[in-house]
This record gives structure tokens, sequence and C-alpha cells, in this order.
């Protein structure tokens, strides 16, 4: 199994590149392509990443049938919705603006790209994406853990022109766009333990990837370069041998244990220290947005996320007993 080192490197630099994207658009009043790019490589990122980790937990949980649908979903949920319910609770009451029972809904379920629904907050975007890829991981494990990894590449070559029928017919079902970037992360996961190329490579070829993509990449006029750096990562995590560099590998592991609450919570702070707190000095503004961004993400994973984690690791394991007890008896 992979360890951890390069792909706390990997969460963290998606999380960094979504803030910074962001900032810099409210620094400078508005976003140039480099920025924008910046932020959808972030994205991209995390769909990488995310179906990568997901895959090895799949994995991990060495169970079959509907036990292992049942274990994921349940996990997925009490890791996903619980901090995103906050937020969206808290813009509800707090933001000035008005909303309807509908939106709030469908914002508290994520199924905004479904529904044709407001965002109540713009990284929300990319959750729905992710909740609905989540339905698909479980059936893409099952069929593709014994095949031949070229199956999983014929299958990527296959989901390109899928990915290209929301945008020609069908916008609701956003989420086939988005296929072949989650399935670089599927692809990482069956070729992983290929472990040969010495470890420094691996932030040199992210940051190759990172800024041919922010600097070259048409990003808003089609997926092509978005489903090209994802199988690109893809392909070449799992060649990289760990890195062992203490500092940078610490700082890493923190900005990516705190990455969900960074990336919910930046976008509606700077909002709040930007816009409603418009009268401020903007060294005032800045010194508050930042502290903010250290205090929110720490007490919402503490506080929310890591518990609800909890939780649905004790469900996993309550039931694990249950079923064998059944059997015993």
């Amino acid at each position: 199994m992979m360890n951890k080192p390069n792909l706390d490197l990997l969460r963290a630099v998606a999380v960094l590149f979504v803030l910074f994207s962001h900032v810099f658009r409210t620094a400078y009043g508005q976003a140039t392509p480099a920025s924008y790019a910046m932020g959808q490589l972030g994205v991209m990122i995390f769909f990488v990443h995310t179906s990568l980790v997901l895959m090895q937990s799949l994995e991990r949980q060495q169970v079959g049938g509907s036990a292992l649908f049942k274990r994921f979903y349940i996990q997925r949920i009490c890791r996903i919705y619980p901090l995103s319910i906050t937020l969206v609770l808290a813009i509800y009451f707090l933001a000035d603006q008005q909303w309807t029972y509908f939106e709030l809904f469908t914002n508290l379920a994520l199924v905004q790209n479904l529904t044709y629904t407001r965002l109540m907050s713009d990284p929300l975007w990319s959750l729905p994406l992710e909740v609905q890829m989540y339905f698909m991981l479980p059936f893409l494990f099952v069929f593709f853990r014994h095949r031949p990894v070229k199956w999983l590449l014929l299958f990527w070559l296959v989901s390109l022109p899928i990915g290209m029928l929301p945008k020609l017919f069908m916008p609701r079902l956003e989420v086939f766009a988005y296929v072949p970037c989650f399935l670089g992360g599927v692809v990482a996961w069956r070729l992983q333990g290929r472990e040969r190329l010495p470890a420094w490579l691996w932030p040199l070829a992210l940051a190759i990837a990172s800024l041919a993509y922010i600097l070259f990449a048409e990003t808003r006029a089609n997926y092509y370069s978005r489903w090209a750096v994802c199988m690109a990562l893809g392909l070449t995590i799992p060649w990289v041998q760990q890195l062992a560099t203490p500092l940078l590998n610490q700082a890493s592991k923190t900005i990516a244990k705190y990455s969900y609450g960074i990336y919910l919570f930046h976008y509606p702070m700077l909002a709040l220290c930007f816009d409603v707190l418009t009268g401020l000095h903007p060294a005032l503004q800045w010194s508050l947005f930042w502290a903010l961004m250290v205090v929110l993400p720490y007490a919402g994973y503490h506080l929310i996320e890591h518990p609800m984690i909890k939780v649905g690791t004790a469900w996993r394991e309550r039931k694990s007993v249950a079923a064998s007890q059944l059997t015993g008896a």
C-alpha cells in the first residue's frame, strides 16, 4: 500500500491552489486566466487524490458484497456532509441574503448541479460531483481490482467522448464530464507499488505539471486539459518513492489534515472580511482573514469532521461484529 507523504503533499497543493486563486481575485479585484486555472487545477487534483485514497480504503476493508457498499457509503456520508451542512446552515442564518427553502435543501443535500440551484458558497460546486462519484467508485473497485490495467485504460478512453455529452446534450449530468479526472486516481490505485523513481522527482513533476496547466491550458473552453493533467498525475504517482523530508512532510500533513475546512471556509470568510467588513483597514481585513483560516478549519476538524469520521468507523466496526456473531451462531 502507498504511504502518505506524497499524497499529503498532493492534497496540500490542491487546497492551496484553490485558496490562493480566490485570495488573488480578492486582492486584485478580478481573476486572471492563470489564477482561474490555478483554482481549477486544485479541484482536479482533489478529484485524483480522492479517488485514489478511496480505492485504497475499499481495498483495506477486505469484505465483499453488500457489506462493501454499505460501509463505504456510510463512511462517505459521515465524512463529507457534516461540515458542509454546518457551513450551509451558517450561511443561511447569518448571511445577508435571501435563500428559498428549496435552495437550502439542495445545498444541504449537495445536489445543486442536478437541480440548477444557486450555490450558497462557490466552492460547493465540486462537492455534488464528488458525492455522485462516490456512488460509482465501489462499482469500479469491484470490476477492476482483478482485471488487467489495460482494461481500465480502455475504460478511460471510452469515458472521454462520454465526458463531452453534458456539454453537448445533458448539462444536468455534469458529473460525466469529470469521470476521466476521477479515473486518474483509479489508475494510480491499480498501478500502486511500483515506486522506482527517486522521491525528489515527485515535487518536481507536480511543479512542472502545475505550471504547464496554469500557464498554457485553456480551462474554460474545454475539458481536455483537465482530463490530461489528471491522467498524467495518475500515471506518475505510483512510480515515485515517498518523500523523506521531515519539514515538508509535516507541513503537508498538517495542511492536508485541515484541507476540507480550508476549502469550505475560505470563500465565505473572504466575503465576510472584504465585503461585509469593507470599512476596516486592509491590514485588519487580511489579519482577520488569515486568523479565521487557522481557527475555523481547526475547530471544524476537531469539533465536527473528526468526530463524525469516528462515528462512521464505529458504525462499520459494530456492523462487522454483528455479522461475525451472526455467522458464528
